[in-house]
């Protein structure tokens, strides 16, 4: 199915910067999530960690499907884009010609819940976690923003055809939940505040 885009060539560019921010801040923010919620499955353990971790899951794999989302239908869009300004052209029209942008998803690893339990321990690592967490909450408030701003450009310009409305679901879907995940990153950064805090007490 052909692409309508109210701008051809804005239309690229905002491909463009959508496909570079999942690749680049986006994929930074998943891999310092997929090593935070590693190591405090480790260092963190007890009922209202097990909770935590697993709320921390639940974003690191929306996080995942957004991204892969993100890089398909920026790739895809962009395909349909450059082979409407091929044809411009090729009819000796002046404007850019895109270059295609690479659908290699990135590397994604699944994560298995965290299982409940009764026993409790909170590891002197647990506060080199609590750091990194505070770094990951900044920079998922930072991502959302930016996503949300690059993808409301994108759909303003590009009106119909390549999958828009599936497209445009799944981003709606994951700015409808962001707030949710920022509650579930907020709460296990406080949680893990106070066992941290609490183990220096000891």
């Amino acid at each position: 199915m052909d692409i309508n885009v109210q701008n051809l060539d804005l239309g690229y560019d905002q491909c463009e910067r959508l496909h570079t921010l999942a690749k680049t801040n986006g994929k930074a923010l998943y891999d310092q999530l997929n090593a935070n919620i590693l190591n405090l499955k480790q260092d963190w353990i007890g009922s209202d960690a097990t909770l935590h971790v697993n709320n921390l899951i639940k974003v690191y794999n929306a996080l995942g499907l957004l991204l892969a989302d993100a890089i398909g239908t920026s790739a895809s869009a962009a395909d349909k884009i450059i082979a409407m300004q091929k044809v411009r052209h090729a009819n000796g029209s002046s404007g850019m010609v895109g270059s295609e942008l690479s659908k290699e998803q990135p590397h994604t690893m699944a994560i298995g819940e965290a299982e409940t339990t009764d026993r409790y321990y909170c590891s002197p690592m647990a506060s080199v976690d609590l750091s990194q967490l505070e770094g990951i909450c900044d920079d998922y408030r930072n991502f959302v923003n930016d996503f949300i701003s690059v993808v409301d450009d994108l759909m303003a310009n590009w009106t119909m055809g390549a999958n828009r409305e599936g497209a445009k679901a799944s981003f709606d879907e994951f700015a409808q939940n962001t707030v949710t995940y920022e509650k579930f990153l907020a709460d296990a950064r406080e949680n893990l505040s106070t066992a941290v805090s609490n183990l220096s007490q000891l």
